[in-house]
């Protein structure tokens, strides 16, 4: 059996992979990765609206990984619409690089359930294959910072 020290840190460590594996699900789950504001051109053309009057015509829009919406405004009320991501918005928008941030999400979903199952095998066992030991949880967490950066780098080349 481990050492009340080897426990405790490699507890932490497994928190720490847990927290990650909910925050990557979180970031997968949300609706609104980029949201804007829209313009009802038409409408301020038809009435001839100046400044005070524009917030009449302004809309928003968001969207996730998987769908997202727009709330119109043309001065008669709200009007809401949802749509998918991808079948429909395949055309307009780079479907590469959705299917890349989706990927390298699932792939740090699984480095970090692997983590987790190496803290929590090394804080319960010896570890006897460096794979296993506290090495291993740092190639796997070195691996899936990795990922998540160039994740990062693949969002704000654009």
């Amino acid at each position: 059996m481990p050492g009340c020290f080897k426990k405790t840190i490699f507890s932490l460590a497994a928190a720490c992979s847990f927290t990650s594996f909910v925050l990557i699900i979180v970031a997968m789950a949300t609706q609104k990765w980029m949201t804007g504001k829209i313009l009802c051109q038409t409408g301020v053309d038809l009435v001839n609206a100046s400044d005070p009057e524009l917030v009449k015509f302004i809309g928003d829009i968001y969207y996730g990984l998987f769908e997202g919406g727009k709330v119109r405004q043309c001065g008669l009320g709200k009007r809401t619409f949802t749509f998918q991501v991808f079948p429909d918005l395949v055309k307009q928008l780079n479907t590469a690089l959705h299917v890349f941030i989706i990927l390298f999400l699932c792939t740090a979903i699984s480095f970090a359930l692997i983590s987790l199952g190496f803290c929590i095998y090394n804080a319960l066992k010896v570890p006897y294959r460096s794979i296993k030991g506290p090495a291993g949880i740092c190639l796997w967490n070195f691996i899936a910072g990795n990922l998540l950066s160039d994740i990062w780098m693949i969002i704000n080349a654009q």
